[in-house]
């Protein structure tokens, strides 16, 4: 792996894009090249910069790009960001991850901007536009851009199947319009760099099985991810209000206690009113803390049936219901078919 020491510890030599790119951002300076522009705007303020697609790129009506720009045989691309980029807004339709291995860049969004520091990671979410303003010589940025289908077999599959987690990160990742990403605050963790060397050692290789063994390395990478830095995680509010630093950690106490919760309890234990609670969580999720209860108690119970030793009354004991003939109702209506019936389909 010492070839890949330079990537944190050395900055690379500028490469002929970069040293084009920086050349007319020193040369252009009322065009601003470092703050967020469209590719049209870019064409009107200096047409010499918009003459280079960032990254190589080429970009489609409305700065969206479609995940055809993609190998066909290949899950996930990665490369280095080019510094003194124009920041090009865009949009795509497939998934981006951001990963500052050194310096800093501002990740710009229509409301606001991140400003990432080296060991931050940002999950950008299809069809959110933003931009990517890395202007200095040391700069070590990477960019991975994923295909959907595999990012919700590397990422999603590592969250329990049923789950708040895993329920919160599939409606926000996939409702449409859905202003969505993950911004992790990592500080360099060894663990995350030593895993990227892999992937990026890997990829670059190209042997048989390249692309499974990346998207083995790259799940290992998601779980040691939110093992080692869920409680920094940072998750914008959908409803474009001031973030909510404890949802992550709400949901997954809502989720370890979901059999015998109630609103009250959980309100007093993270310091909110029953009113504000409830407004957080129908912000973030959609759904009314009954809901979400009823939802993650159905979803263990169908997850229990699948131990036939376990008999229907004992599973929804164990959930936390005590009323045979609701918990039939409420399992029918969201399974169309009874327990007994849902058993016997197993």
């Amino acid at each position: 792996m010492k070839e890949y020491k330079s990537l944190t510890e050395l900055i690379p030599e500028m490469e002929p894009d970069e040293i084009f790119y920086k050349r007319i951002f020193l040369e252009y300076p009322e065009a601003h090249l470092d703050q967020a522009h469209t590719v049209e705007e870019i064409e009107k303020l200096c047409p010499e910069a918009s003459s280079h697609a960032a990254a190589g790129f080429t970009y489609h009506p409305g700065n969206a790009l479609d995940e055809t720009i993609l190998p066909s045989d290949e899950d996930t691309i990665i490369f280095r960001h080019n510094r003194y980029s124009p920041a090009f807004l865009h949009s795509h339709t497939f998934f981006e991850m951001i990963y500052v291995l050194r310096g800093t860049c501002e990740n710009i969004f229509t409301s606001h901007t991140i400003s990432m520091q080296a060991g931050d990671i940002c999950i950008v979410a299809p069809s959110i536009i933003h931009a990517l303003s890395a202007f200095s010589d040391d700069c070590v940025i990477y960019n991975f851009l994923i295909k959907s289908q595999t990012f919700e077999a590397v990422f999603l599959n590592s969250l329990p199947k049923y789950g708040t987690l895993h329920d919160f990160f599939s409606r926000a990742l996939y409702s449409p319009g859905s202003q969505f990403y993950l911004y992790f605050k990592s500080g360099k963790d060894p663990q995350l760099v030593n895993l990227f060397k892999k992937i990026l050692k890997e990829y670059r290789a190209q042997k048989r099985y390249s692309p499974s063994m990346i998207n083995a390395l790259l799940e290992i990478f998601f779980i040691c991810l939110l093992r080692n830095h869920e409680k920094n995680m940072i998750v914008p509010n959908p409803a474009g209000k001031k973030q909510e630093k404890n949802i992550i950690f709400i949901l997954k106490y809502i989720e370890l206690h979901y059999a015998t919760l109630t609103l009250p309890e959980l309100a007093s234990f993270f310091n909110y009113s029953e009113r504000q609670l409830t407004r957080i969580l129908k912000n973030y999720t959609g759904q009314t803390f009954s809901s979400l209860i009823q939802n993650i108690r159905l979803s263990r119970a169908a997850e229990l049936l699948k131990q036939p030793d376990r008999s229907v009354t004992a599973v929804m004991e164990e959930i936390g219901y005590s009323n045979i003939t609701h918990f039939y109702k409420i399992f029918e209506k969201k399974f169309h078919m009874t327990p007994a019936e849902y058993r016997n389909t197993l």
